[in-house]
């Protein structure tokens, strides 16, 4: 289980303080929990989504290079090499 050890303290008008706490009765969760996963599936998971694709933009920029005819030849000699190197 998640131990959590920092604390923030965020300021709501009354009707988001409400409306906050009618979702939290209906789930039956926590309003700070309620909170934590909304900041996680709102911004956290966007965040990691975009170095996602970020990472997959870079590699889908890489140049072609070209295959081998013989794929198990030139693995057995790219494995030959990788590990004769260290």
């Amino acid at each position: 289980m998640v131990k959590y050890s920092k604390k923030i303290q965020v300021l709501l008008t009354e009707q988001q303080l409400k409306g906050l706490e009618e979702i939290a009765q209906k789930d039956h969760k926590k309003l700070g929990t309620l909170v934590r996963e909304a900041i996680e599936e709102y911004h956290l998971k966007k965040n990691k989504l975009e170095k996602v694709t970020e990472a997959v933009d870079r590699l889908l920029s890489l140049p072609e290079v070209p295959v081998p005819e013989d794929y198990q030849k030139w693995e057995a000699e790219y494995l030959k090499r990788k590990y004769s190197c260290q």
